[in-house]
């Protein structure tokens, strides 16, 4: 009852429908076999009246027409020269038996000789054998019960006892004519269609629900929408209805924060001018100094925390742009103001010529050639600066310089910052990706613990990750991000 009561229409249409198909092929099938088995009665009792009209005399089954033989027909039919029969061919297939009706004492009384002669096959007749001790009528009629089953075009030549030779036909009785209209292969036909599309609407619906589910998961990818298109069944409707209220609820907390911090930050900016100009008439320079670097550090905090904030809500809109430009553009406003920044030129792939008549040596590809092959990606740009920009400032910070690299295939690039430190870990760098916490050496250089972080949110809103690990001379952060 839970199941049924968590359903909506539409699935309950279905198994509904399902159900009724069920039934209704149900029913053909009984009615089919039931069709069947009166067509078989029927014939059985046909066979019991033409016992008593071979033995008595008495009138012919309807459905039955019955000639005596008589003369060189008669004598070819006692001597079981049936395929000289008239109407009889030489292909014809012939099967004879003796029916009779035991007694006690083991004497034979009611012999029935019959001869059936078939266009296509021989029949069966061990089928007719009984456990049980049955009449020479009750065996006849079972021959045309079976006779039948088989749909058969058959003529009977029958003799009762020693009396004449009789040809007995009845296509009515047992020919395909008259059979019963089998319905149980379009009954089991629609049984496996209504399967086959409850089944597929199962998969269907399921596969649905798979698809969000990986769509959700990508949460924060560049094909990660701001909300979900509504699809699918009710119940999946209803949870991207939620999902989709609780993301605008997300961000409008998340505007609300930065709104409320760009305006704590504005406000702020008054009093501490105020502050700094009556620091002014500090004679004390070094009071006057630690003043100043005080009010310094409070308008800066606010500056990090609203950074923060903001990278967060992902306002910026995606863009395709050339990483290596992007890249190269970064380092080159480090270099311009004097910074031990360096970027290394990814290794060109190896082109060489092959042919019948000679083999020539590999070489790089030109630059214009690799050029035209740069690797193009899909991301927030000035987000995605400012994470490669915190991350060079950090090596800076505590490896004195910083090489920058990038490796790249079909399904994602990583970007390498090098730099050539040797007192932090790279476990201990994970560590600092959360916000406001700081290197032990942090007393000896500017910052407030904020920066790994934003590039670490930066690299998730992407799909991408921040992992730390050592090379040779120190620390290496690889930026990885999705293609």
């Amino acid at each position: 009852m839970h199941f049924l009561s968590s359903l909506k229409s539409q699935t309950i249409l279905l198994v509904i429908s399902a159900m009724v198909i069920g039934a209704t092929a149900t029913a053909v099938w009984v009615q089919s076999v039931s069709n069947w088995n009166r067509h078989l009665e029927h014939s059985y009792l046909t066979g019991l009246a033409l016992h008593d009209t071979l033995r008595d005399g008495v009138k012919i089954p309807d459905g039955l027409t019955i000639t005596p033989l008589n003369g060189a027909d008669a004598r070819l039919a006692a001597a079981g020269l049936f395929e000289k029969l008239p109407n009889v061919s030489a292909n014809d297939q012939i099967t004879q038996l003796t029916l009779a009706s035991a007694t006690k004492n083991g004497e034979v009384k009611n012999r029935i000789n019959i001869s059936v002669v078939s266009p296509d096959l021989k029949y069966p007749i061990a089928k007719l054998q009984q456990k049980q001790p049955v009449s020479a009528g009750g065996k006849l009629a079972a021959l045309l019960r079976m006779l039948t089953t088989y749909c058969s075009k058959s003529t009977l030549f029958v003799q009762y006892s020693d009396g004449p030779w009789w040809r007995v036909d009845g296509p009515s009785i047992w020919g395909c004519a008259n059979a019963p209209m089998d319905f149980r292969l379009p009954a089991l036909a629609m049984v496996v269609v209504s399967l086959g599309a409850l089944i597929s609407i199962i998969i269907a619906t399921s596969g649905t629900f798979h698809n969000f589910a990986a769509t959700l998961a990508r949460r924060g990818l560049f094909s990660s929408p701001k909300s979900y298109d509504l699809a699918g069944p009710d119940e999946l409707r209803a949870l991207i209805n939620v999902i989709n209220e609780y993301q605008k609820v997300e961000q409008e907390s998340l505007a609300k924060r930065a709104a409320f911090l760009s305006g704590v930050s504005h406000d702020l900016g008054t009093p501490a001018t105020r502050l700094r100009l009556r620091t002014e008439f500090i004679t004390d320079k070094d009071l006057q100094r630690k003043m100043h670097a005080d009010i310094d550090q409070m308008t800066q905090m606010i500056k990090s925390v609203l950074s923060y904030t903001q990278s967060e809500m992902r306002m910026e809109d995606l863009r395709r742009i050339s990483l290596i430009s992007l890249i190269e553009a970064i380092v080159a406003d480090y270099e311009d103001a004097g910074q031990p920044v360096r970027y290394l030129e990814p290794d060109l792939p190896q082109i060489a010529a092959r042919t019948i008549l000679f083999n020539s040596v590999p070489k790089p590809l030109s630059d214009k050639v690799a050029k035209q092959h740069g690797i193009v990606i899909q991301v927030r740009p000035i987000s995605l600066q400012r994470a490669l920009t915190n991350l060079i400032d950090n090596a800076l910070k505590y490896g004195r310089k910083a090489d920058v690299s990038i490796q790249a295939s079909s399904q994602a690039v990583q970007i390498h910052i090098r730099d050539y430190g040797d007192s932090i870990t790279p476990e201990y760098l994970g560590n600092l990706t959360r916000p406001f916490d700081r290197g032990t050496n942090a007393e000896n250089v500017d910052g407030y613990g904020i920066g790994l972080a934003i590039a670490s949110t930066i690299a998730a809103q992407h799909g991408g990750n921040i992992r730390f690990e050592n090379w040779a001379q120190g620390i290496c952060a690889v930026l990885t991000l999705p293609r």
